[in-house]
């Protein structure tokens, strides 16, 4: 009998006297019983651990599972209101520059001008990839002025992956030679492969010899994410529609007179809904 269920079964005698002095048939099933009580509690004993390293393993190591819950506790709040009266959080700062960036259209051309200044600077001086990345969101708003399409190609060799997408997204409306070479560098040379499938999927509208060739061979790529964003290029880049089908897009960059597929019957009803991009 192990050290628990003996434990157990002396505590149950202690609570219940007339257990001691019966027979030993009843004690045998009385042994039964605290044994089965034993294996009981061990059981919820362990369930009770298990669910504890659980709740610590999601409550995560900053804010936890029920995050929300702190704008509910007056400690936090004040800690909160400590923190703005220094200076602006970080979330405020994140507020803030998407409250820009979607007031450019709204705003004076000397207001635009402005505001694209002080966010093309914040963007090159700022520490945090996060807001460096929301700067360049902003910026591609008014992707058209030249002092944005300066700073978000500056940006694109930020040493953040994520602010290096942001810019290659930007870049896509932009089909200036400085932003087209740009987004060809991003797509061929890249350190990060979702930085260059996003910027091959954004040459679609660069329409350039280079491009052309570089997105021709993309299609022969080993990796089938490569050659997909390559043929989303060149659905925008040519007016086809291939359907992603490879080796159809193949033929028709070398040259064949190549008709894309019939719609299904599917997709011809798609093509009637005006929520659909």
């Amino acid at each position: 009998m192990s050290r628990w269920t003996i434990e157990v079964a002396y505590v149950a005698s202690r609570s219940d006297p007339s257990a001691i002095g019966r027979t030993s048939v009843g004690k045998r099933n009385r042994n039964v019983q605290l044994r089965k009580k034993a294996v009981i509690l061990a059981f919820e004993g362990r369930a009770v651990a298990i669910g504890f390293v659980w709740m610590v393993s999601i409550a995560g190591c900053v804010d936890g599972p029920l995050f929300e819950l702190k704008k509910l506790n007056p400690v936090i709040q004040s800690q909160w209101r400590k923190d703005r009266e220094r200076g602006p959080v970080y979330s405020q700062r994140v507020n803030e520059m998407r409250l820009v960036g979607s007031s450019f259209k709204s705003m004076s051309e000397q207001e635009k001008a402005k505001w694209i200044n002080t966010v093309s600077s914040i963007a090159q001086t700022e520490t945090s990839p996060e807001i460096r990345r929301e700067a360049v969101l902003a910026l591609s708003e008014v992707i058209d002025d030249p002092t944005a399409t300066t700073t978000v190609i500056k940006l694109a060799q930020d040493k953040n992956d994520k602010v290096r997408l942001a810019a290659a997204q930007a870049l896509r409306n932009q089909v200036s030679p400085e932003a087209t070479q740009t987004l060809l560098a991003l797509a061929s040379s890249d350190s990060d492969q979702n930085v260059r499938f996003a910027a091959t999927e954004m040459l679609g509208k660069h329409r350039s010899d280079e491009v052309k060739q570089f997105l021709t061979k993309q299609l022969s790529d080993r990796s089938p994410a490569a050659q997909f964003n390559a043929s989303l290029a060149l659905k925008e880049f040519t007016g086809k529609d291939f359907k992603g089908d490879v080796e159809l897009w193949k033929r028709y960059m070398g040259g064949e007179d190549v008709q894309p597929p019939t719609p299904t019957f599917t997709e011809t009803v798609q093509s009637f809904n005006p929520l659909r991009r």
